[in-house]
């Protein structure tokens, strides 16, 4: 213990676990099998504007790595510099430096984290450009430079178009600078706001021009939560959705082969997909309805069924945000650090939101950013739980992990801060 404690004081303590942590994680995925999803090959395809099939940020940067061993090396190059920089700030921030350290880059290990380093798939890359996200957020809190704001801006960025859900985030990020725009009469504007508006309209124009792939997940929630119970597709079909006694016995999925040209001239299937059997059981007529009301009647259905609605996340918590195991998506990492010291979500919620509390009491300036980052993580989450029809796990594994992050963050900042720090390590010295 004695020799833990001083290596732990010495200034080989930082360097040292930063590079621990690189390693482990290169272990754990490099040279290991790496594993392909029909959804790898929408991921390989980039385009900002016109038809795409998916957001541009992970298209954008497997188009710059074109192997799969490269893009594996790429998830763990990226998320070892988000989780690394995000650790050295928050311990910074701390009188604890070092415990801060080490905790952050052991949550950064774990293996609902770098597991996804083996998927040819967004989450490694959504995972790591949310801690970045955070990481600047806590940044330009403390220090407002030309610098900090173009790296929150990046990281915004990066975060918030990495998935459609995701651009929720950029509506939480400017409710405070419209409300301030409203109350001073269109006096108050800053060019940080009106560049993040140009990213959300950026951002809806990629949803725009992702129809197809948002139509065809439009079927699996369709055939998951609706055609499954008669009351929702009752009120559905009061409501303009086509129904027929074929579509209430839909189940799995179809090959590409087996859709009807008419519907596939209606919505033309992304690159590598599959369509639901719903799809073709559908027909011409349920498939028009899905790209002209689809979404927005769903939409009138989770607004005015809120009890429903709630229902549906709350059955799903357990599965998502603290998963029991790994069989939703079989990947192969070498060993890693035990999954136990993830933690459940329950009690990083309540340990999170005693620390926030604490905030509030300490800094209104800091607990207004935790209302903002809690306020953006479970608006992700429960917009990505109830437009999921499949895979709800790996759906909600950016918003699992940054349940933990922004807990360990409130934690950090409720804390003692920096201060007295090399009076305090002349203390230790001496007691040792």
């Amino acid at each position: 213990m004695r020799r833990l404690s001083q290596l732990m004081r010495s200034s080989v303590f930082t360097p040292l676990a930063i590079a621990l942590a690189f390693v482990i994680r290169s272990f754990a995925s490099l040279e290991r099998p790496i594993a392909r999803f029909p959804d790898s090959l929408g991921y390989e395809t980039f385009h900002l504007f016109g038809t795409i099939d998916r957001f541009w940020p992970v298209p954008f940067l497997y188009s710059l790595v074109t192997s799969d061993s490269g893009r594996v090396a790429l998830h763990v190059i990226v998320g070892s510099i988000a989780w690394t920089w995000c650790a050295l700030l928050l311990s910074k921030m701390s009188r604890y430096a070092r415990t801060v350290l080490g905790a952050v880059l052991l949550l950064g290990l774990s293996p609902q984290v770098i597991r996804y380093d083996l998927a040819i798939l967004s989450e490694s890359l959504g995972i790591s450009f949310m801690v970045m996200a955070v990481a600047a957020s806590i940044n330009l809190h403390q220090r407002r430079t030309t610098t900090s704001i173009a790296l929150w801006i990046t990281s915004i960025s990066l975060c918030a178009m990495t998935r459609p859900a995701q651009l929720w985030i950029f509506l939480v990020v400017l409710a405070a600078p419209l409300w301030e725009f409203i109350t001073s009469k269109g006096h108050r504007i800053t060019v940080t706001s009106v560049l993040t508006l140009i990213l959300l309209l950026i951002g809806f124009l990629q949803l725009h021009e992702n129809s197809n792939t948002s139509a065809l997940n439009f079927y699996t929630v369709l055939q998951d939560r609706v055609i499954t119970n008669e009351a929702r597709l009752k009120w559905f079909a009061d409501h303009g959705m086509p129904v027929s006694n074929e579509i209430r016995q839909a189940t799995g999925y179809d090959f590409a082969g087996q859709l009807p040209k008419e519907i596939s001239d209606v919505i033309p299937l992304p690159i590598g997909q599959q369509p639901p059997s719903l799809m073709r059981v559908g027909g011409v007529a349920l498939a028009k309805w899905v790209t002209a009301d689809g979404w927005s009647t769903y939409i009138q259905y989770v607004a005015t069924h809120p009890h429903d609605s709630l229902s549906r996340l709350t059955s799903l918590t357990n599965a998502t945000l603290s998963p029991p195991n790994d069989d939703f998506l079989p990947l192969d990492n070498g060993p890693m650090i035990p999954r136990v010291l993830y933690g459940a979500w329950e009690l990083w919620s309540a340990i999170g939101l005693g620390a926030i509390a604490i905030v509030f009491l300490k800094n209104r300036k800091a607990f207004s950013l935790f209302v903002g980052l809690t306020l953006s993580g479970f608006g992700v989450y429960a917009i990505s739980m109830l437009t999921s029809g499949i895979e709800h796990p790996r759906h909600a594994v950016t918003s699992a992990v940054a349940l933990r992050l922004i807990a360990l963050s409130a934690i950090v900042i409720a804390m003692p801060k920096a201060t007295q720090k090399a009076k305090l390590d002349a203390l230790d010295d001496e007691l040792a």
